[in-house]
């Protein structure tokens, strides 16, 4: 009886030392080659703070706050709800990531950033420059990891007053929507845009192995600069009622 008495107590003290554990001292054991370098750590590990997070020296994130859902490990998952913002008038979110046996899924994610940022975050290489103006709401109800990339996903992007400003000309594109969703493991985009001066419908899948395919078509009007809709000849084959269609394969 008193072995099972001591047994307790001393359970209940390395309980006590891992919910109270400090965070900065589980983060040091992140491994180099993840490419995942936080900073500036305080709180717990099942509550804290991070003042900045970095991936592969390219990404950043600014105060991230994470709480430890415990709830969640009655049904075995690490739950963690996650909430940072880069800033005043700057990119910001929330959401819920939860680790399990079959995998990495997310619950209820909103990313809200403007088109500029996002742009310059996600340094894409463009083969003109680009500016980008309106704000971009990234939308993700649940999506659950599976081969090669989903198993599920049922989220969208709303592009309010878009804007795109490059040497050859500026195009307003309005608002845009953007549905994603998992169609046999495979991330798809299907775009709908449509203003004054341009109607676009696109879908993208992309494949295992990095390899996409784009399909859709553009309607300009005669609003759109002369040098834009030049450029739009250029993009694909123009039917007989003016849409430039599109069909591309790749990888990325």
């Amino acid at each position: 009886m008193k072995i099972k008495i001591i047994l307790f107590f001393v359970l209940c003290y390395l309980l006590s030392l891992l919910i109270t554990l400090p965070a900065n001292k589980v983060t040091g054991f992140i491994p180099a080659r993840s490419g995942i370098q936080i900073a500036s750590v305080s709180g717990s590990i099942w509550q804290g703070r991070a003042n900045q997070l970095t991936y592969k020296r390219k990404y950043h994130l600014q105060q991230v706050d994470w709480q430890i859902d415990w709830s969640a490990l009655l049904n075995l998952h690490l739950k963690l709800n996650i909430e940072f913002t880069n800033g005043a008038h700057a990119m910001s979110g929330k959401g819920a990531v939860l680790f399990g046996i079959s995998g990495v899924s997310v619950e209820n994610l909103t990313v809200d950033s403007s088109a500029a940022e996002l742009l310059a975050y996600l340094k894409l290489p463009l083969p003109v420059p680009v500016e980008a103006t309106g704000n971009l709401l990234l939308e993700i109800k649940s999506a659950t990891q599976g081969q090669p990339y989903c198993q599920l996903l049922d989220g969208d992007i709303s592009w309010q007053d878009a804007e795109v400003n490059s040497d050859l000309g500026n195009i307003d594109l309005g608002t845009v929507d953007i549905d994603l969703s998992c169609e046999d493991g495979q991330l798809a985009a299907s775009l709908q845009q449509q203003s004054g001066q341009l109607k676009s419908t696109i879908k993208m899948l992309l494949k295992e192995g990095g390899a996409y395919q784009l399909q859709g078509s553009l309607k300009d009007s005669d609003k759109l600069e002369p040098s834009i809709k030049q450029a739009l000849s250029w993009l694909g084959r123009t039917t007989s009622s003016g849409e430039t269609q599109l069909n591309y394969k790749g990888r990325l």
